[in-house]
C-alpha cells in the first residue's frame, strides 16, 4: 500500500502517508518534513528516541523533493501548519532527487517562465501550478456536463485534414504517404457537415493547429478548442447559449468572476468607435489587440461585466463559411466574445446554401475543387451556427494570468517544441 489517505482526507490515528519532501528542519533530537502530495501539506515530526536509529538517520539524509513514504500517528497540534501533525514510525525513501533542483519551487525564489517551462512537471508541484491545471480540468468538465444536459452530441472529429479549414496559409502542412494534408486549424468543416446526418446539435474538444509566427502573450500554435455547431436559423441562439454554457461552467467550476445573465452586445462598427474614444489605435477590417482590452474596460465600467460580444464583422477578415447579410454583403452574421479584453469564442450563422457557399469561397480567392466538404451542401443542409472557443485563454482570463503559456501544459510555438 503506497498511502491510506491523501493529507486533506487524513483522521487522526494510524496512517501511511506518500508525497513528496518539500522543506526539512533539523533541530539535532527533532527533525520536522513537510510533506505534500496533490491535496496540501503536513508536518511530519521525527523523534529521535521514539523511533529507530535507520530510521532518523534516514529522514536525516533525504533531500529536498524527494518522493517518501511516512508511517505514524496523525495528532492534533495548535503550533502544526494547518493544526495537525504526522508523530512518524518509520520512512521509507522510495525516490530520492537529485540535488540542486533545476528550478527553486519553494516559492521562494521567483524563477522566468521559459525556465519553470523546460521543468514543467516538476513546476506543478508548487500549489499555485497545479490549481491552475485542476481548474482548466474542472472547468473543461463543467462545460461537457452542460451540453449533454442540452442534448449536444460529443463526437471525435479528425485533426488531419485535406483542406485548409479557414483558406490561406496559416496551417502546417503533413507529409501523409504520397499525399500532401494539413493539421486542423479547427474541425469547422466537419462538424458542419455532419448535421447533414440529423444530428442536429454536436461539439467536439481538442487541439487545433494554428502555423502562425506570433510571438505574443496570447497566441500559440497548438491549443485546445472547444467546438460547438447545432441547427438554427437565428443567430441571437448561438449568443444565448454561450451566455448560459459560461454562466454555468464558471459557476460549476468554482470561478469567480463578473458574469451578468446577459453579456452586453456592440457591433463592430460600435466597438471601434468605443476603442477609439478610448486611444485604441485601429485596424480596419478586425479587432486590435488594444481595441479588444478598451472594449473590455468599457464593459466593466459600463455594464459591470467581464464579457462583451462583438457582432456583425466585416467578410473581409471573416472566414468564407460565415453567412454574409443580404443587404450588407461586406457585413456577416458574426460575433466575437471578448472575456477581460481577449477574445475567448469567435463564430456566427454559417452559410448553408450551396451556391452562397461556393461565392464566398471564390471570394476569399480559394478554388471550390480543393473543398471537399461541399458536397454534403448539395443534399439538404439545415441552417446553423456555432462558435469555438479557447480554453487555455479562458483560464489565462480567469486567473489573470500574464502569459497563455502560463495556462498552457505544453505550450507550443514558433520557438518551443519541449518537453
Amino acid at each position: 500500500m503506497i498511502r491510506s489517505s491523501y493529507i486533506a482526507h487524513l483522521k487522526e490515528g494510524e496512517e501511511v502517508l506518500a508525497g513528496f519532501v518539500h522543506e526539512k528542519r533539523d533541530l539535532g533530537k527533532l527533525l520536522f518534513i513537510i510533506l505534500k502530495d496533490k491535496t496540501g501539506e503536513i508536518q511530519v515530526v521525527f523523534k529521535k528516541n521514539a523511533v529507530s536509529e535507520e530510521t532518523f538517520k534516514t529522514a536525516k539524509k533525504v533531500s529536498r523533493e524527494s518522493f517518501v513514504k511516512v508511517q505514524g500517528e496523525v495528532k492534533s497540534s495548535e503550533k502544526a501548519p494547518g493544526g495537525r501533525e504526522l508523530i512518524a514510525k518509520s520512512i521509507e525513501i522510495i525516490n530520492k532527487a537529485e540535488t540542486p533542483l533545476p528550478i527553486e519551487i519553494s516559492g521562494k525564489v521567483e524563477t522566468n517562465l521559459d525556465k519553470r517551462i523546460d521543468w514543467r512537471f516538476l513546476d506543478m508541484r508548487r500549489p499555485e501550478v497545479m490549481r491552475i491545471f485542476n481548474l482548466e480540468s474542472k472547468f473543461v468538465k463543467a462545460l461537457e456536463d452542460f451540453m449533454h444536459d442540452e442534448g449536444f452530441t460529443r463526437l471525435f472529429f479528425s485533426r488531419i485534414t485535406g483542406e485548409a479549414t479557414e483558406g490561406g496559409a496559416d496551417y502546417f502542412p503533413v507529409l501523409y504517404f504520397d499525399k500532401e494534408a494539413f493539421l486542423a486549424q479547427s474541425p469547422q468543416l466537419y462538424k458542419e457537415s455532419v448535421l447533414l446526418s440529423g444530428i442536429d446539435k454536436v461539439y467536439d474538444l481538442g487541439f487545433v493547429y494554428r502555423a502562425e509566427p506570433h510571438h505574443t502573450t496570447r497566441h500559440l500554435t497548438e491549443f485546445m478548442s472547444f467546438d460547438v455547431e447545432f441547427v438554427t436559423d437565428e443567430m441571437k441562439d448561438a449568443l444565448q447559449l454561450q451566455e448560459k454554457l459560461l454562466n454555468y461552467a464558471f459557476n460549476k467550476a468554482g470561478i469567480e468572476v463578473r458574469i451578468p445573465k446577459r453579456f452586453p452586445v456592440v457591433s463592430f462598427e460600435e466597438a471601434q468607435e468605443i476603442a477609439k474614444s478610448r486611444g485604441a489605435e485601429l485596424e480596419k477590417h478586425d479587432l486590435t489587440p488594444e481595441a479588444e482590452r478598451k472594449l473590455g474596460e468599457y464593459a466593466l465600467e459600463s455594464y459591470d461585466s467581464d464579457f462583451i460580444f462583438v457582432i456583425d464583422f466585416p467578410f473581409e477578415k471573416k472566414p468564407f463559411y460565415l453567412m454574409r447579410k443580404e443587404n450588407e454583403p461586406d457585413l456577416t452574421y458574426s460575433f466575437d466574445l471578448l472575456f477581460k479584453g481577449l477574445e475567448i469564442t469567435s463564430g456566427g450563422l454559417r452559410e448553408h446554401r450551396y451556391e452562397k457557399r461556393v461565392e464566398n469561397i471564390k471570394a476569399k480567392g480559394l478554388d471550390p475543387e480543393k473543398f471537399d466538404h461541399l458536397r454534403f451542401f448539395k443534399y439538404g443542409m439545415p441552417p446553423h451556427a456555432g462558435f469555438g472557443l479557447g480554453i487555455e485563454r479562458v483560464i489565462e482570463k480567469a486567473l489573470n494570468l500574464s502569459n497563455i503559456r502560463e495556462a498552457t501544459l505544453l505550450p507550443r510555438d514558433p520557438e518551443r517544441l519541449k518537453p
